[in-house]
């Protein structure tokens, strides 16, 4: 086995974007939705970080709905054999730079104010994801 985990690459999955009317001035609380899910063996693994910013989840009226998922391999290391906390954190930290300029980009490219997916907490977000797991398990 290799000494260190190492990120083989990434790819758009999918993604959709739809403009919702707006009128001027009006004042919008964009509140993304992330999810991440592992799968893989004890020498691989994928991951699929998910963003969803639609009103439909936060009750709010957003200037458009989006969702993208990106996925990405990777090689596991001795540095994270066995440590799925680690596994995912490694993910979610790799991927997400990614995510945030593929949706500041999109955002652009449909004549928007460019958005920029705001920094997220890795830990509070890998402890929430694996608490998640366990009530699913």
């Amino acid at each position: 086995m290799r000494e260190k985990t190492i990120f083989k690459g990434y790819r758009i999955d999918s993604s959709n974007i739809a403009l919702n009317a707006v009128t001027a001035n009006q004042t919008f609380k964009i509140a993304p939705h992330f999810e991440c899910k592992m799968t893989g063996d004890n020498e691989n693994y994928t991951a699929k970080l998910s963003v969803a910013i639609n009103s439909s989840i936060t009750g709010d009226k957003t200037p458009f709905d989006l969702n993208v998922t990106i996925s990405g391999a990777f090689a596991i290391g001795d540095d994270l054999a066995g440590n799925k906390h680690g596994q995912l954190r490694f993910a979610i930290e790799t991927l997400f730079p990614y995510l945030r300029a593929f949706v500041s980009n999109l955002t652009a490219l449909c004549g928007l104010p460019q958005f920029i997916l705001p920094f997220i907490d890795t830990d509070q977000m890998v402890n929430s994801m694996q608490a998640q797991e366990t009530v699913m398990n």
